[in-house]
């Protein structure tokens, strides 16, 4: 009975370490902060699979080894929930709201005091099983309930707002697939554990099993989720707000390059460009600085900014987002390098600025790249 929860623990550490590498590629070419921490989610759950598949083996004279590792086993839990939430509260919205947090930082907190009271925890060796055992208190399994029922509330927020955006089926298809993972792995994990709690001082063997079985539900999950990032990595960046277009210019308000992420028809991106040129002129030389705006925000559009010395890059949306934000400053270090000696002396040849579609790959990761094929 000892090897199979081992087995399930090595499994889990297995598929989380792949898909850790693997995002962690992603992350090296689009270098969205979001992604950090979808890796320390993915690290904390192969430590998990880890330690759970070590104290298995554990024989009943290493006792406090065993509560150290289901403390930390505990610990890397917490810290796996706190991270999805974060994930899809920052995809969602492109940023972290206080009131989330707020609601996690307290059963998370609500979680961890209860190891400073008596009687909550307590370890026993099972013969049945031959490893040992943790058990909680009443108190710490609502306290996990509600923290899995929230974390569960969370994801499906984000999945549905993310599905109501703008993209093509296609992209919806493999984030349906990415979350369904995750969503599997969560709500395996919620079960088991509170069911098994709670079963196990009706039936002993089943409910201990079915706790026991956590790694196999997540590593299942997980794997539906590396099947959706094999598809397209990129997919699981999907976010909800839309980009209608992004125009570089130089110093003198002439337009360089434009690209339309949208069918909608829109002005001539040179008219554009002369309304945001001479809307930035006219706010520096009002206010008598030297500084050029970061956004200018309009009823149901915003305009984001970033400057590379005499180059501007303007990015039309209808949110601010600090995941657009990134990607903009992203863009505009890729297409500046890119092009330098060219901006610096512009002739308006727009021939040698031909593959900086390019650069939106991996600056915008979370849009639809063969849409963008299509409107072009």
């Amino acid at each position: 009975m000892t090897l199979v929860p081992f087995i399930f623990g090595l499994t889990l550490t297995i598929v989380s370490l792949y898909l850790t590498f693997y995002i962690s590629r992603i992350y090296l070419l689009t270098k969205i902060k979001a992604t950090i921490f979808l890796l320390i989610l993915l690290s904390a759950v192969s430590v998990n699979g880890t330690l759970f598949a070590f104290v298995t083996l554990l024989s009943d004279q290493f006792e406090f080894v065993a509560l150290c590792l289901y403390v930390s086993i505990l610990i890397t839990a917490l810290i796996s929930v706190f991270c999805i939430i974060w994930f899809f509260e920052y995809l969602e919205f492109g940023r972290t709201r206080a009131g989330i947090f707020f609601i996690a930082g307290i059963l998370i907190g609500a979680f961890f005091a209860g190891l400073y009271f008596p009687d909550q925890f307590f370890l026993t060796y099972s013969e049945t099983f031959s490893s040992w055992l943790l058990f909680v208190s009443n108190y710490q399994r609502i306290v996990v309930g509600a923290l899995g029922l929230f974390t569960l509330y969370k994801i499906f927020s984000g999945y549905f707002a993310l599905i109501r955006a703008e993209i093509s089926d296609r992209l919806k298809f493999q984030f349906k697939l990415i979350v369904s993972g995750f969503v599997i792995g969560l709500l395996g994990l919620t079960i088991s554990v509170i069911s098994g709690l709670f079963i196990s001082e009706i039936d002993y063997l089943l409910g201990n099993i079915l706790r026991g079985s956590y790694p196999l539900i997540l590593s299942i999950g997980l794997l539906i989720t590396v099947i959706g990032v094999r598809m397209n990595p990129y997919s699981i960046y999907v976010i909800s707000q839309t980009v209608y277009q992004i125009i570089v210019f130089n110093e003198k308000g002439v337009m360089i390059f434009d690209y339309n992420f949208r069918s909608h028809p829109t002005k001539q991106a040179t008219l554009i460009t002369g309304a945001i040129y001479g809307v930035s002129s006219m706010i520096q030389h009002a206010l008598g600085i030297e500084s050029h705006p970061l956004n200018l925000q309009y009823l149901n559009r915003v305009i984001l900014f970033e400057f590379r010395e005499k180059i501007g890059f303007a990015l039309i949306s209808d949110k601010d987002s600090r995941i657009l934000r990134n990607g903009l400053r992203n863009f505009a270090d890729q297409f500046y390098k890119a092009y330098e000696p060219v901006l610096l002396d512009w002739k308006g040849s727009i021939k040698k600025l031909t593959n900086a579609t390019e650069f939106f790959k991996t600056s915008f990761p979370f849009l639809d790249l063969h849409e963008f094929e299509r409107i072009e």
